[in-house]
């Protein structure tokens, strides 16, 4: 266990970043502050270290379903919604929020 002032923390910080990772207990100290101590967080990663889950391409597949309209083209309506030439409040274009 090491204490270092909070002054040496400010120009070593990564220093002591990198040994908290490691298991290292380090208390900074500022009189006025008092003491803390840097701990790693749990299930963090220590840097260089790539724990993220490995992407398959192709595992949804088959448990997704797209509905065959999101392939039609889309309505004059739609478009004037889609470029924001139509009046929003009289849509009617049944949507999750209008009840529809």
């Amino acid at each position: 266990m090491e204490d270092v002032s909070l002054a040496h923390a400010k120009d070593h910080l990564e220093e002591l970043i990198a040994r908290a990772s490691r298991g290292e207990e380090v208390r900074i100290s500022a009189p006025e502050l008092g003491t803390v101590r840097l701990l790693p967080v749990a299930g963090g990663k220590a840097a260089g270290d790539d724990t993220r889950p490995v992407r398959r391409p192709g595992r949804l597949k088959g448990k997704l379903t797209v509905p065959a309209r999101l392939f039609e083209p889309m309505t004059e309506e739609e478009l004037k919604l889609w470029y924001g030439e139509a009046d929003r409040g009289r849509c009617s274009i049944p949507t999750p929020y209008s009840g529809g």
